[in-house]
């Protein structure tokens, strides 16, 4: 049986699903980390052997295509050595940014955008054969409404009660409990000395204290979902989309938090379009399905 297989190529794991033609499962697995920019080696020892697996199971001579979503895939320069490292295999490998197979999988072969807002955040879209993105600067250009971006703002908002001397909020104070630090340049010095995941995770603390009606944390959450909400809004213009657009919502921001989805909502709701919203996907790795039918299968019809 002709099948095609999607990898999802991930910072903790690497799954990969094969389907038969038509987009049934026909079996999968999962092996460790994928993302090149945390160990190039490893991640693609682990991204191999997960081809491996299912090729042995499903016999490699039938697998019509490959498609992978990988991290760090444009800015990484990792094109011309993948090509080299699996040109030994039958059939045709494509590598593609894992924002876009996050796409596929939440919007399949149609027309629209996807927000992915985790600890950093993007926008992109396609329509017909246009695609474009908005946002994705990273975090120290943009990336706004994302974990980091909640985060930082978080972290201003303490060094700025630190320069009024207004007495810290509790927001702040919580903060400053959460790293043990005694004084605000402790603060500094984390974020300073700190990965952006790490800084990101950080955004936890707002969304714990607007849970408790904290009001700070309540007016921040809803300007992240204002933030992305503009962003999209861009992409929308971008792209020409002026009747109706679906969009998908990815990333732990948007997905777990319903302050953040409710004012990215409202703002979505004020435009004189039809918004279609999609929130929830199996797998990304479904993704490699959906590009073959709107890349490759679309391509040939």
């Amino acid at each position: 049986m002709n099948y095609m297989i999607g990898i999802d190529s991930g910072g903790t794991k690497t799954e990969a699903i094969a389907y038969d033609l038509n987009g049934s499962e026909l079996a999968r697995c999962q092996t460790g980390f994928g993302n090149l920019l945390i160990d190039k080696k490893r991640g693609l020892a682990n991204l191999e052997e997960a081809m491996k697996i299912l090729f042995d199971k499903l016999d490699e001579k039938y697998c019509q295509i490959v498609v992978v979503g990988l991290a760090g895939l444009d800015g990484g320069n990792f094109k011309a050595e993948l090509a080299t490292y699996f040109s030994h295999y039958q059939p045709d490998i494509v590598f593609i940014n894992d924002a876009w197979l996050s796409y596929y999988a939440l919007v399949k072969e149609k027309d629209g955008c996807l927000v992915i807002s985790g600890t950093g955040s993007i926008c992109i879209g396609q329509k017909g054969q246009e695609t474009a993105r908005v946002g994705g600067w990273g975090n120290l250009l943009g990336d706004e409404g994302s974990g980091y971006w909640i985060a930082k703002k978080m972290i201003q908002q303490l060094l700025k009660e630190e320069d009024r001397s207004e007495g810290y909020s509790s927001l702040s104070k919580k903060l400053m409990s959460a790293l043990e630090a005694k004084n605000v340049f402790e603060v500094v010095s984390y974020t300073y000395t700190h990965e952006k995941d790490q800084i990101a995770q950080l955004a936890t603390l707002v969304a714990e204290s607007a849970i408790a009606e904290d009001p700070w944390a309540i007016e921040l959450l809803e300007a992240a979902g204002r933030e992305l909400a503009n962003q999209i809004k861009l992409l929308i213009a971008k792209l020409g989309f002026t009747q109706q657009v679906t969009i998908g919502l990815s990333g732990s921001v948007l997905e777990k938090n319903p302050i953040v989805y409710q004012s990215f909502s409202e703002v979505l709701a004020q435009l004189p379009i039809e918004i279609c919203l999609i929130t929830e996907a199996k797998s990304n790795a479904s993704g490699g399905y959906y590009y073959y039918k709107n890349k490759v299968v679309g391509n040939e019809e």
